[in-house]
């Protein structure tokens, strides 16, 4: 007969109030630095290189992860680590603290009448958000170990040569599903414009095709960031909006221009309400059209391409028109 060995980990001590109370505190200035820091070139810069890398976190969460570990890359719960092969954490290292939502179950009137939103899900599956706890993450960088190599990605390359295999097509399919048309033509000075009234974008046509890919990422950006008709919005906060959609996405897709392409514009943000939801904006944006570009067989709806959450601003007059030099 056999007898169980039980194994004891030592408990870790409770946190008194005030202890909870000074972490959650610091947890909430290092939020407000990593905003104040998007109205820097410095910060706006490491937020959207950091976007290819970091696509899994919320904006807070994002500015969170750069204000403890500036470098970080490839970011994860520890548990995660290990099962890939790591071992501990490197010695002096601290892990980082995040927000992960606290939820509960909603209360019987809360699900009594469903909504358009939630008619495919029972009512006991949806779940209320009650509050935010912090917990613990690992950058790669922290961490001991040999894991085994990661599978190879596409290497950035200059915005010269051939673009990406189905990049173009897939921007323009998202940008015709919105009701406008796409042709190469004159421009101007600029690589691109987009022309709201008429409902036309066009490229420059001398343009290289991987620079060509970008500028209609571009164009398509200041049409999802409805930069024709959002209120509160300059016209330097929309370039610094649609230029740095289209890093993030041709950042994913292989086209390295983040080094030098990242725009930053003196004082388009004067407070931090309005970088917050700048920054917010673009991230969603970006996200909305790499989703859309890992789906190619799908056909985009307008509907899910022009959701975005409408942001409030300073009221000015709206941009018919936008070029991208």
């Amino acid at each position: 007969m056999s007898t169980a060995t039980k194994t004891h980990r030592a408990s870790r001590r409770s946190l008194t109030p005030e202890e909870r109370e000074e972490r959650i505190s610091v947890a909430r200035q290092q939020l407000l630095d990593g905003v104040d820091k998007l109205m820097t070139a410095e910060g706006w810069h490491q937020l959207i290189a950091a976007r290819k890398w970091l696509r899994r976190y919320s904006l807070n969460n994002l500015l969170m992860i750069l204000e403890q570990c500036p470098g970080a890359t490839d970011v994860r719960p520890h548990s995660e680590w290990k099962k890939l092969g790591y071992g501990y954490m490197l010695k002096g290292t601290h892990k980082i603290q995040i927000w992960k939502p606290v939820f509960r179950k909603p209360a019987p009137e809360e699900t009594a009448t469903p909504t358009a939103a939630t008619t495919e899900e029972k009512p006991e599956q949806r779940k209320a958000v009650s509050g935010f706890m912090l917990v613990p993450v690992v950058d790669v960088s922290q961490l001991q170990g040999n894991p085994p190599a990661p599978a190879p990605v596409a290497q950035p390359r200059a915005l010269s040569g051939d673009a990406p295999a189905g990049l173009w097509d897939g921007i323009a399919a998202q940008i015709r599903a919105l009701g406008y048309t796409v042709e190469r033509g004159d421009c101007g000075p600029a690589n691109g414009r987009t022309n709201f009234t008429r409902r036309q974008v066009t490229v420059r046509e001398d343009l290289a095709c991987a620079q060509a890919a970008k500028t209609l990422t571009h164009e398509l950006a200041h049409i999802l960031c409805e930069h024709d008709t959002r209120p509160g919005v300059t016209r330097d906060l929309c370039e610094v909006e649609a230029e740095s959609v289209a890093c993030i996405v041709t950042a994913v897709c292989g086209l390295d221009s983040l080094s030098y392409s990242v725009p930053y514009v003196a004082h388009w943000a004067t407070d931090r309400d309005t970088a917050h939801a700048s920054a917010h904006r673009v991230l969603a944006v970006a996200d909305r059209i790499l989703e859309r570009l890992d789906a190619p067989s799908a056909n985009p709806e307008a509907s899910d391409l022009a959701d975005t959450e409408a942001l409030d601003g300073d009221l000015q007059r709206p941009v018919r028109e936008m070029a991208v030099v």
